[in-house]
């Protein structure tokens, strides 16, 4: 009878243990590796079909995702985590990219040719805007309509 005692008191503590585990999991927030990225910074007029979990793109190749999207003086502001590994210079640039006609949007970063390189929270210098198709499409159609009357 007292071993059935012991064995219940053992079960009993192992359920509180497992219980604290499994809160501590849910309550906890998860680590993203921040250990392994840097994070940078660009400014844009337009970020049109960008959002957080946006893929950052070198020559192909994923090597990050913004971070955070957010409006600093009227304008908006992406902060990008990139892989750490990766040296970019100080005279990279940014651009907002769709992936074919009506694909989803992704930030190119085209790396320059510096010996200098951009360190964790510093800021591109030169960013290029997502082109909205709807426009584009309007300037061609106003461009024909211009040159029917020719």
């Amino acid at each position: 009878m007292e071993t059935e005692k012991k064995i219940r008191i053992k079960k009993f503590f192992y359920g509180i243990i497992a219980s604290i585990i499994l809160l501590n999991l849910v309550f906890t927030e998860k680590n993203r590796g921040d250990g392994n990225v840097n994070n940078y910074f660009a400014t844009f007029n337009k970020i049109d079909g960008v959002s957080v979990g946006t893929d950052v793109v070198i020559s192909g190749i994923k090597v990050g995702e913004v971070k955070e999207i957010y409006i600093k003086d009227n304008y908006p502001q992406i902060s990008i985590n990139v892989n750490k590994k990766l040296r970019i210079s100080d005279d990279s640039s940014v651009s907002i990219q769709t992936d074919g006609l009506f694909g989803k949007k992704f930030l190119l970063i085209e790396v320059g040719g510096n010996d200098v390189y951009l360190k964790s929270g510093d800021k591109f210098s030169y960013a290029e805007d997502s082109i909205v198709i709807e426009e584009l499409l309007g300037k061609i159609i106003l461009i024909g309509e211009k040159n029917k009357g020719l």
